[in-house]
């Protein structure tokens, strides 16, 4: 359990006190969810390894899980079950975009049509290690930038950007030289994002980036995180077809969402 989620489920809990999932998704590179107030959001689905079960992979409360109370769904991101977890950040998602994009849209510095590497200053001289391979922004940094380390259990991911499947420097001794540290969300259903944040408590700058992370950025500043860059659900009924029909990010953005940023103020 780590308590960035733990604090994350506290602080919008009191938000959706009768609200429920209308409608969950679970896709084969996102999950979805819809809230009764008409918002979405989604995750990275995380499916578990071969080795975890007997037979074929089951999902916990399979036909019961539309209709379940906001507060409870959003605690199954503290699961350890892998599949559970990814339902628990899908609404987390959905509940932080209604609040970023509606009460709270003020204390935010958002700026809408732009992901964090349009934004952030990233020099020639930087050092950067990326946890969770993305690849468009492998494709933009590999040659711009002094050095790129990217870690992902992904092999196949790494293969096929041309990247080393196992960097010649461990995760740790690589974040304590970077200067710049990219995390996507996927940190948050694994559980590894406060360890990864803390390992990257010396960079300069410190993104939190893709679909995964379209959560209220509050308490990812306060552990020094300097840009969150998500995707905002325009078309909640176009999303839970997409991610019905195996689409990924690139589907999201081109049929039923926009990506943003909020910077650290």
């Amino acid at each position: 359990m780590t308590g960035l989620i733990h604090e994350l489920i506290a602080a919008l809990s009191d938000k959706f006190q009768n609200e429920r999932l209308e409608d969950v998704r679970i896709g084969i590179f996102y999950t979805g969810v819809k809230l009764s107030t008409g918002h979405g959001g989604v995750s990275y689905t995380m499916t578990r390894s071969s080795t975890e079960t007997v037979c074929c992979p089951e999902v916990p409360m399979a036909g019961e899980i539309a209709g379940m109370g906001v507060k409870d769904a959003l605690k199954l991101a503290e699961e350890e079950d892998v599949i559970s977890a990814t339902i628990g950040i899908a609404t987390i998602n959905a509940a932080s975009q209604s609040l970023i994009f509606g009460e709270m849209k003020d204390r935010y510095n958002i700026i809408v049509g732009h992901d964090a590497l349009d934004i952030i200053s990233i020099n020639p001289s930087d050092r950067v290690v990326m946890i969770g391979a993305f690849p468009p922004y492998v494709k933009r940094l590999r040659q711009n930038v002094k050095s790129l380390t990217v870690f992902d259990d992904n092999k196949s991911v790494l293969m096929e950007l041309g990247l080393p499947t196992e960097p010649d420097v461990s995760l740790e001794n690589s974040l304590k030289n970077a200067s710049v540290a990219i995390i996507t969300g996927s940190a948050f259903v694994n559980k590894t994002i406060e360890r990864l944040l803390e390992l990257s408590s010396n960079t300069r700058e410190v993104l939190v980036v893709g679909p995964t992370a379209s959560m209220l950025p509050d308490l990812l500043f306060k552990r020094g995180v300097t840009a969150v860059g998500g995707i905002r659900i325009t078309d909640v009924e176009k999303m839970l077809r997409v991610v019905s029909e195996a689409g990924g990010t690139r589907a999201l953005l081109k049929t039923c969402a926009e990506k943003y940023t909020i910077l650290k103020c």
